[in-house]
């Protein structure tokens, strides 16, 4: 086993945002449905929200909550009802419980919500899986030990019909680089809390860094991407990511290998399947050099069921919008929508963006980072008449981030 990671800072995902310029005629078409107030309320979600069959939704925020975490708050995880009440279902402390929830949830049937914290836990700070019930009460079904077991998750779990959940994790693992913090795992826990290592990345062609969640396909089949790893595209040795495929026995296909340029680079999101087996998602580099980083601010992409990859927008950065940082989601007609970070108008709040299936791309929101809110890190959800929901970073009444709705743009 790999000797145990004591501490890692949270992510640092932060945006600089400008705040308090008015939003476009285009807000009539966007309804925020809650503004975080900060302090026990909670600030800063990345994370998406889901919904139930009343129409609530749950959901995290990465800080808040608490005075813990340096004073910022360590975070919560919050339910909201359709009329905009929200209640804050539990508060995380730091200690055993867990800190900094950056992703979103999954429920179960009776009700109870299930996700990851980045840090916190009782054993290295390494983050932990957590259940809270209905009534707030909250546990820790694992407890992550920093070694080959893995560490600091910072995706979401997918469930299985027989209760398991499956995540990945940024660090633990192999020590595949010399830095003595592992590359990555993709595990399994049960619902009793027992937690198997499915696979450990490499690094190299293999992979590493997991930074997204997994995809269910066929049973015992799961798909997902890696942050760096694979191709040495743009020269800094790091490597630009990875699609892959892994069964539920540990075995691992490398799918695609991002390439760089209008093919993207470093995925922080994972993919998405249409009913023909391709795949899609974003990256968050590639394409267009629009900051003059050198680094590309983005694509969307689409991997054919032949492993033929097709970069089917670049993003341009200003009105266009820059960092898309999780997948898309798909209408009924092959329409992919999702949100970028950075750009829109001339706050870089960020948009919502429309890919038709040739490609063609039309911004169907930009945030002013104002009252709309900014930074929109999560993806979106859909509704059955095509209404999207999702949240941002920054911005609202207090500028602590919203849940957001935007009306019909499917039409």
């Amino acid at each position: 086993m790999n000797s145990p990671i004591c501490s890692r800072a949270p992510l640092t995902l932060l945006v600089t945002l400008a705040v308090l310029v008015p939003a476009t005629a285009e807000a009539n078409r966007e309804k925020v449905l809650y503004s975080f107030a900060g302090g026990r309320d909670g600030a800063f979600t990345q994370a998406g929200v889901i919904v139930d069959a009343h129409g609530n939704f749950y959901g995290t925020t990465q800080e808040g909550g608490s005075t813990g975490c340096g004073g910022g708050g360590c975070g919560t995880v919050f339910k909201l009802t359709p009329r905009g009440n929200e209640t804050v279902l539990h508060v995380f402390t730091a200690g055993t419980d867990g800190a900094y929830p950056v992703l979103g949830l999954v429920a179960d049937s009776a009700g109870n919500l299930y996700g990851t914290t980045l840090n916190g836990g009782g054993n290295c700070q390494c983050g932990t899986v957590f259940k809270v019930k209905p009534d707030g009460k909250e546990s820790v079904l694992y407890d992550f030990a920093g070694g080959s077991d893995g560490a600091f998750p910072v995706a979401g779990l997918i469930a299985d019909g027989a209760g398991n959940f499956y995540g990945t994790t940024g660090g633990g693992g192999i020590d595949c680089n010399g830095t003595g913090e592992g590359c990555g795992t993709v595990f399994r826990i049960t619902p009793r809390g027992r937690e198997n290592v499915l696979y450990a990345f490499k690094g190299g062609n293999d992979g590493i860094y997991p930074a997204a969640g997994l995809l269910p396909g066929s049973p015992g089949i799961f798909y997902g991407t890696t942050a760096n790893g694979g191709t040495d595209c743009d020269g800094t040795g790091q490597g630009c990511g990875t699609i892959f495929e892994l069964t539920v026995k540990g075995a691992e296909t490398v799918l695609y290998a991002f390439k760089g340029g209008n093919h993207g680079a470093y995925p922080a999101a994972g993919v998405i399947e249409d009913g023909a087996g391709n795949f899609y998602g974003t990256t968050n580099n590639g394409g267009v050099d629009c900051d003059g980083s050198g680094a590309g601010c983005g694509a969307v992409f689409e991997l054919a069921a032949n492993g033929k990859e097709t970069g089917l927008h670049v993003f341009m950065g200003g009105s266009d919008g820059a960092y898309p940082k999780d997948a898309p989601v798909m209408d009924s007609a092959g329409n992919l929508y999702g949100t970028t970070v950075e750009g829109g108008g001339a706050n870089d709040g960020g948009v919502v963006f429309r890919v038709k299936p040739g490609g063609r791309e039309t911004i169907i929101y930009s945030f002013s980072g104002g009252a709309d809110g900014g930074g929109p890190f999560a993806g979106l959800i859909m509704d059955a008449s095509g209404n999207l929901y999702g949240t941002t970073y920054v911005g609202g009444a207090d500028g602590d981030g919203t849940v957001f709705k935007l009306m019909n743009p499917t039409r």
